[in-house]
């Protein structure tokens, strides 16, 4: 067993690193994959005491691997101009790790056993190495099939578990410290690794973060049915690499609804057009009977958008999206206090560097400070633009779309985070008296709930 490496004209190079008691093989189809489709170089090498019998690992521990793995990347920067570092379960470990101490410009990582599941995670289990050193591999039958060809061992060894943990060590403290863009792909129903952890992995990295959760049992996915549709994601992110590279930072647009909101919405807009890092600022006058339009007006930096009728609030969200290309969309309400350029920027840079796909300001009021589930739907909150194109059109209506896009983000987006800040929203009562406020608010609240209902019943269909 010896390394794989093909060459092409290219000064790119894709630098993978296979799993404990793995090989080159690790990666079955995705090497000749990359060649042929990006024309880069790609190298697969050998770790140390592997390509031979399960005990040649006997005497091999984790700092014989960094260094092997460290001379080897050292020499290929020189050489190369770009480089991705790529690995799976133990490879996709040192990926990260050494995405943290040298200047690459990705890395991808599949399988990463951070959280292990049961048993692995039984506090002391590496002790039974004492007793026995290999143990036999559990493997998918449908993956047994598909390595037939490929070299690898049919044990574990019990080094490996003890090996995991210290690079896991490793691993929290460097996480932060990767400033590449990252892309992390998981089994859903992996045996070593829970994908859960993914989640305080996406909060530790500050660099931009994709996601793929693939529902399968896998520990390796490249042997697995869907190993064509990681290749292609693999290469997307390659590609997306690139395309960020020619391309300016992130714009971003901040989306003001506004119903008769002619006595605040000057406050907010005094504040939002001192932030120069708002690309667009666009109010949606929604069919306001005051002068909101007026006052809006007075304001040159500020796009109005008039509606003749009073569509509700989601529908003219809707129209501030289709009114720009923004890549992060800036929610704001109309109505709010004590706003500062600090607090917008807080509330959008965790999206701008890809940290969450959403990120949500809680305001200063009783009920969001004291129920975190009211909390959660504030209307100020910076968005990535794919992830409202992926909000289903029924929830697009009045006040159901907070909700709505906090159970995407969760479900089929990098997540959401939120943080509170000193500022307020003027209460319902206050503005259109307490009989018309109190039954605005209940009916805000019914509509609320009833998006969590679709919810519910959006998570039963699954």
């Amino acid at each position: 067993m010896i390394n794989i490496e093909l060459k092409n004209d290219s000064k790119a190079l894709f630098f993978l690193i296979h799993g404990y008691t793995g090989s080159p093989t690790d990666f079955n189809g995705l090497p000749e994959y990359l060649s042929n489709t990006l024309a880069v170089n790609v190298k697969v090498m050998l770790l140390k005491g592997h390509g031979r019998t399960v005990q040649a690992l006997d005497n091999i521990g984790l700092k014989d691997f960094i260094n092997q793995i460290e001379a080897e990347l050292k020499s290929d920067l020189k050489k190369y101009d770009e480089i991705i570092l790529g690995g799976v379960s133990f490879g996709a470990q040192m990926a990260l790790h050494f995405a943290s101490k040298f200047p690459v410009d990705g890395v991808f990582n599949v399988c990463l056993p951070y959280k292990l599941k049961f048993p692995f995670n039984i506090p002391g289990l590496s002790l039974l190495g004492f007793f026995k050193k290999y143990w036999t591999k559990p493997l998918p039958d449908e993956e047994e099939k598909i390595r037939q060809n490929t070299f690898y061992y049919n044990q574990m060894h019990a080094n490996g578990l003890k090996i995991i943990k210290k690079a896991n060590n490793l691993l929290e403290k460097e996480l932060s410290k990767i400033t590449c863009p990252v892309f992390t792909i998981h089994s859903k129903n992996d045996p070593i690794g829970n994908y859960k952890a993914i989640g305080y992995i996406s909060r530790k990295i500050e660099a931009p973060h994709y996601i793929e959760i693939i529902d399968n049992k896998n520990h390796n996915l490249f042997f697995s049915k869907k190993s064509s549709e990681i290749y292609k994601n693999i290469t997307d992110f390659y590609q997306n690499i690139n395309k960020e590279k020619n391309k300016n930072e992130d714009t971003t647009a901040a989306i003001i609804p506004a119903y008769n909101e002619a006595q605040n919405i000057d406050r907010v807009l005094d504040v939002l057009t001192q932030a120069e890092f708002l690309n667009e600022i666009i109010v949606i006058d929604d069919g306001s009977t005051d002068n909101t339009a007026e006052v809006v007006s007075r304001f040159e930096r500020v796009k109005l958008i008039k509606n003749d009728t009073n569509r509700g609030k989601a529908q003219s969200m809707q129209q501030g999206v289709e009114n720009t290309e923004a890549d992060i969309l800036f929610f704001c309400d109309a109505d709010l206090k004590d706003l500062t350029v600090e607090i917008v920027a807080q509330i959008i840079q965790p999206v701008a560097k890809r940290k969450y796909d959403m990120y949500i300001g809680v305001r200063n009021n009783f009920m969001q400070k004291a129920v975190t589930l009211f909390a959660l739907n504030s209307g100020e909150r910076a968005v990535r633009r794919e992830l409202w194109n992926k909000l289903p059109e029924h929830f697009k209506y009045r006040y159901r779309v907070e909700a709505g896009l906090n159970f995407i983000a969760k479900r089929r987006g990098n997540g959401y985070g939120w943080e509170k800040f000193e500022y307020y929203q003027t209460l319902k009562e206050k503005k259109y008296g307490f009989l018309k406020g109190t039954l605005l608010r209940w009916w805000m609240n019914l509509d609320v709930a009833y998006a969590y209902l679709l919810t519910i019943l959006q998570r039963l269909k699954r």
